[in-house]
């Protein structure tokens, strides 16, 4: 398995990057066209678990995957079963599990019609498939601002983010590109949405402590003194707060069905 680039982020994504990540979570697993009531529903890329709660919540019996084995330890007392692996080679029989959720995962897959076709080897037939991505078109100028602050202190964005971000998240970042992926993977009744969540971010600081949280900038964070971050959140904070709006994401939404 290749190199972790979230090895060290859990317990900031877990108390950080989840303020964002746990209301859309919740917003995906609402989106199911049937009751997940007594279906076990593989969490695939389930990083610290905000869907497989969601999943909980609802009454599915959730079955977690992530290729961070840091990820899937965090809290793992409380966690559903789990497996390290790669969403490209899942180590399911076919036909393993009711449904699948796929929060934030696909937009780190380089070969998504292959991510999604895999998908629905393990699903049984009738049951559904939901995902989220990041639209091209998300757009927070606060954001840019706390990035700005931290590349004034020193954070320099490490290579796979940038890979990341300029070759790899555009790929389904479209409505029709989704729709068209999961088309090419062999899915019916495909529904696709491109829209703006509300996910309860008001606050600056609130939303500097979801972008620090993140996998890309929290293990440069965390090597700072108390001094130190102390410094870069003020200052994060102070300049995002001018221009500080509800934070509301853009995010394509897919509901597929297996034949």
């Amino acid at each position: 398995m290749k190199r972790d680039p979230y090895a060290g982020a859990a317990a900031s994504w877990a108390t950080g990057a989840a303020l964002v990540y746990r209301p859309l979570a919740e917003e995906l697993v609402s989106r199911a066209p049937h009751a997940l009531r007594d279906r076990t529903v593989l969490d695939v890329g389930a990083g610290t678990g905000v869907a497989s709660d969601a999943l909980s919540a609802c009454g599915a019996t959730p079955v977690a995957a992530d290729r961070s084995l840091d990820m899937l330890s965090w809290n793992s007392h409380r966690r559903p079963p789990a497996v390290a692996c790669d969403t490209l080679a899942l180590p399911l029989a076919d036909a393993a599990v009711d449904d699948v959720v796929a929060a934030f995962v696909l937009n780190h897959v380089e070969e998504p019609v292959r991510a999604l076709t895999e998908l629905r080897r393990v699903t049984r037939r009738g049951g559904a498939i939901l995902a989220t991505v990041y639209a091209n078109s998300s757009r927070s100028e606060a954001r840019e601002r706390i990035d700005e602050v931290a590349r004034a202190h020193g954070w320099v964005a490490p290579d796979w983010y940038v890979h990341l971000k300029a070759a790899v998240t555009p790929l389904l970042g479209t409505s029709a590109s989704m729709q068209e992926s999961a088309a090419a993977a062999g899915l019916t009744d495909v529904v696709t949405e491109e829209e703006t969540v509300d996910v309860g971010v008001t606050e600056a600081g609130q939303l500097v402590d979801y972008r620090l949280g993140q996998a890309h900038a929290s293990t440069w964070y965390a090597s700072l003194d108390d001094e130190e971050r102390r410094r870069v959140r003020e200052s994060a904070i102070a300049t995002a707060e001018p221009v500080m709006e509800p934070y509301r994401p853009t995010v394509v939404f897919l509901v597929a069905g297996v034949p």
